[in-house]
Parts: C-alpha cells; sequence; structure tokens
C-alpha cells in the first residue's frame, strides 16, 4: 500500500453534479446524501476478554504463596459498533476512531447495502484516535469517499455527518463548524486540534465522516460532550491530521512523532513586555532538555518559537501538532524569537518516544504527562490498547494506570523498561504483579 493511495482520494470522484449551496438547504440536501452515502460503513468490533475467577482464600494463599502463576480464567466476549468511511476501494481500506476497534480480536464491516465483510486492523495511533482497517478479500464496487482539506473550513460552513448512531443504522444529521483548534482536555496524552460542530453526533457515529457541501470528508466525527451538560456540542478530527497518520499507519503500521526536546508556555501580553518584544504569537522556551534537539541547535531558555516550516505556532499545542507532522531525521526550520532578533535555526528532529508509545506484554503504553503524576504521586503509564491474545488479556483494561512492576520480592517504579523484564519473565514461564489504578482504585494484579 502506497502512501500516494491516500493521495488519489483527494481527487473529485463522481462529483459530477454542483453541490448544494446554503440556499439549497431551504429545499434538500438528498442528492448529496446520495452522492456519498455509499462510502460510509457501520465498523462491528469484538474482543476475547479473559478474567479471573474468584477462588476461595486458602486456595489463593497458596498460589500466592508458592509461585503458582494465574488462576482460572473465563472468557467473554465484548462487542461495540462504530462507523467509517472507504477511502481506498480497489485495496479496501477504511478510516475510524482507534476507540472503535482498539484491541478488537475480529472486526467486520457492514456497507451501505448491507453486506457483511470480514476486515483487519492495519494500524491505530490512541494520541489522534485515528486507525485504519483493511477490509479482507475486497469487492470490487466499493467507492472511496473524497478527502477535502480541513485547513480551508471556515466556522459557519454548513455540514454534514453519517454514520450509525445507537446501533439505528446509517443515519445522517447536518449542522455548521461551530469552532475550530478545540482541545477538549482531561486525557494524559493531548494531541487534540478539533472542529467543533452542532450536527448531531451519537454514540456510534465515532469514526465516521463529516462532509463538507462540496461531498468530501474534512473530519472524523470522535467525541460527544456529556448529553447531560450539553446538547449538539460534537467534534471531530480534521481530515489533514487524520490523512498524515494514516499514511504511516498503513506504511509502517505505526507513527513516529518528531521530537524537539523544549519545555514551553504559551506567549502573553505580560510575558511578550518581560522580553521586550512586541510579538503576541508563540510559546516561550523555560527549559531546553539536555541531549535534546533542541539543545544541539543551540535553542536557550525564553527563545520564543513563533513558526515551524512556515506554519505559524500560536500556543503549544500548536507546537506539539507542528512537532507531530513531522517524522524523526527530518531537519525542520524553526522560526525563534531572541532577544529581540527574528532567527531561523534547523534542527534535526529525533522520535517522541512519548507519543508513539511502546508495546510489551501484548499492550501498548504511555507515559502520563508530569503533571497528572504529580497528582497520582507517582509516575505512571498508561495502558491505551490490550492484545486480546497478550498475556495480560483479561487482568488489564484500556485506562488503567499501571504504577509499579513487582517481579517476585523487587517493586519497581512504572516503566517499560521493567514491564520488558516481567515480560521475559513471563516468556520464561514465570510470572509477576502489576499494581495499577483503574476508576480510581489501586489494584494488584497478576500477568503470566
Amino acid at each position: 500500500m502506497s502512501v500516494a493511495l491516500l493521495a488519489l482520494s483527494t481527487a473529485a470522484v463522481g462529483l459530477a453534479q454542483a453541490a448544494p449551496t446554503p440556499s439549497d438547504v431551504g429545499r434538500s440536501v438528498a442528492p448529496l446524501v446520495d452522492k456519498v452515502k455509499s462510502s460510509v460503513v457501520t465498523i462491528q468490533s469484538t474482543k476475547i476478554i479473559r478474567r479471573a475467577v474468584r477462588e476461595d482464600p486458602i486456595t489463593q494463599y497458596f498460589r500466592d504463596r508458592f509461585g503458582l502463576g494465574e488462576g482460572p480464567v473465563r472468557r467473554e466476549t465484548q462487542q461495540s459498533l462504530g462507523s467509517g468511511f472507504i477511502i481506498d476501494g480497489k485495496e479496501g481500506i477504511v478510516l475510524t476512531n482507534n476507540h472503535v476497534v482498539a484491541g478488537a480480536d475480529e472486526v467486520k464491516v457492514r456497507l451501505a447495502d448491507d453486506r457483511s465483510l470480514d476486515a483487519k486492523v492495519e494500524g491505530s495511533d490512541p494520541a489522534t484516535d485515528v486507525a485504519v482497517i483493511r477490509i479482507l478479500h475486497a469487492p470490487r464496487d466499493l467507492r472511496p469517499v473524497v478527502l477535502g482539506d480541513s485547513d480551508k473550513v471556515r466556522v459557519g460552513d454548513y455540514v454534514l455527518a453519517i454514520g450509525n448512531p445507537l446501533g439505528l443504522g446509517q443515519t445522517v444529521t447536518m449542522g455548521i463548524v461551530s469552532a475550530k483548534n478545540r482541545a477538549l482536555g482531561g486525557r494524559l496524552v493531548n494531541l487534540e486540534d478539533f472542529i467543533q460542530t452542532d450536527a448531531a453526533i451519537n454514540q456510534g457515529n465515532s469514526g465516521g465522516p463529516l462532509f463538507n457541501f462540496d461531498g468530501a470528508v474534512i473530519g472524523i466525527n470522535s467525541a460527544i460532550l456529556n448529553p447531560a451538560m450539553a446538547m449538539n456540542v460534537g467534534f471531530a478530527i480534521p481530515i489533514n491530521l487524520a490523512r498524515q497518520i494514516g499514511e504511516q499507519l498503513l506504511t509502517k503500521h505505526r507513527v513516529a512523532r518528531g521530537y524537539l526536546g523544549v519545555h514551553t508556555v504559551d506567549l502573553t501580553p505580560d510575558i511578550a513586555h518581560r522580553l521586550g518584544i512586541t510579538s503576541r504569537q508563540g510559546v516561550v522556551v523555560n527549559y531546553v532538555e539536555p541531549g535534546s534537539p533542541a539543545e544541539h541547535a543551540g535553542f536557550r531558555s525564553n527563545d520564543v518559537i513563533i513558526d515551524m516550516a512556515g506554519h505559524p505556532v500560536d500556543g503549544s499545542t500548536r507546537l506539539q501538532l507542528a512537532l507531530g507532522a513531522h517524522r524523526p531525521g527530518e531537519v525542520v526550520k524553526v522560526g525563534v524569537l531572541r532577544g529581540g532578533r527574528k532567527l531561523d535555526v534547523d534542527v534535526k528532529l529525533t522520535e517522541n518516544v512519548e507519543l508513539s508509545g511502546a508495546e510489551v506484554l501484548g499492550i501498548r503504553v504511555l507515559p502520563v504527562s508530569p503533571d497528572d503524576a504529580q497528582e497520582l504521586g507517582v509516575p505512571a503509564l498508561k495502558v491505551t490498547s490490550v492484545n486480546p491474545r497478550g498475556p495480560a488479556s483479561g487482568s488489564l483494561q484500556e485506562g488503567d494506570l499501571i504504577v509499579a512492576v513487582m517481579i517476585g520480592q523487587r517493586r519497581a517504579p512504572a516503566t517499560t523498561a521493567a514491564l520488558q523484564q516481567l515480560q521475559e519473565r513471563v516468556g520464561r514461564g514465570g510470572w509477576g504483579r502489576l499494581v495499577i489504578i483503574r476508576d480510581g482504585n489501586q489494584l494488584v494484579i497478576t500477568v503470566g
């Protein structure tokens, strides 16, 4: 699968008729829906969960005392529904959300005409909630969407959301773009740049397309606010970001992001006055990590980063997103204000392991942010996905926070290195324990 295949979807395929204009809304958008609906699919994912069976205290005592390993387990099946859209008809490639297929043991795609097809996950990225799946033995009549340009989206543009909310079947809703560049917060890894819309989005819409009135996809519907708090406040991942992530997942089956190595704060008028600069846009470097690309390039504290590769940087989130668009090994030109003078600094990026994550014990983990670690009182690893065939299946769940690793009588902080040691022990027929936090409760689980 070449990177160029995603680019092919940007061609205006099958849009011979003129798209509806805002003045047409009073009549009907049915012609637009007819053009795009066959490209939208329902995704059913199935997980096989292994759950420990509670034993009597005496048996459990001897099992723990003599290291007899994991006790009896039972297998449970969990199913979930989401949406997606075809971006390559020949190869059967579908874009959706990571949380729709995370940890799936089996994936099926149901087309608009109710045909059900087997599929597999090509790759997923928890940090942006993007996933790519491939339809196995794809039929020849699959119709891909047209991918638009989310950078050109304007607040007030009309949009259509199509998906399978609440299992009702394919459903169309209409609204406008309410805002751009939204960050929801509350995530331990924050790589967010959402398009906000008032087009009705509900559970099951996740992974479905947000179309503009040219019939092009400008976002992947991903999240909603709690309906008890607000109505018709939905969020979509910009398609430009999703396309860049999807290309890496198709070619490398993982996402590698550029790493600069600076800690920053947003530029405020007070900080600008203190630094003697007139710019009101940028981020201020308050710490340069030793040995990082930034240190090698000569960055200093109080440098103000104002652009990267020619694109403006108006805040820390924008800097993180800009770095995420560049791959390790790339040399990127960064615009910096230092002492009132504008400098262009060339930086050779390395990989941001924090956002790429690590896979061990059949799980993918990401370090929590420094602020979250401070709140927890210890460093921790967040579980972002669990392989149902891995040794931790049935013990760990997506969202668990691992705070310690116990091997024999030794307790170590939660690091990928400690998990790798446990994995080696399990591979030799041994076992160990993990101290986790789940739903605010601390638990000790056995792995092996």
